[in-house]
């Protein structure tokens, strides 16, 4: 009983996780592709560019916190968890 609890909870967050990424995803690209349809912007790269440029910087802010939670500041106990 308590192994699928637990599987359902994995399930369950993995699948928040693909939509949280497709929805992501899919607001990039129609970012992009509102920029490309545009007269006024379809000429410029940084207006097709800065959909692109956002999603880099969520990425680099992504590794740069897994690297700050794994390196810099890791939980070693029980102790290092903040309790509510």
């Amino acid at each position: 009983v308590i192994a699928d609890n637990v599987g359902d909870n994995v399930g369950d967050i993995a699948g928040m996780g693909a939509d949280l990424f497709g929805s992501f995803a899919e607001a990039t690209c129609a970012a992009l592709v509102l920029c490309a349809q545009s007269p006024d912007l379809a000429p410029h790269f940084t207006a097709m560019g800065f959909p692109i440029l956002i999603s880099c910087a969520g990425l680099f802010a992504c590794f740069l916190t897994t690297f700050v939670a794994t390196h810099i500041s890791p939980v070693q106990g029980d102790e290092d968890v903040e309790r509510v």
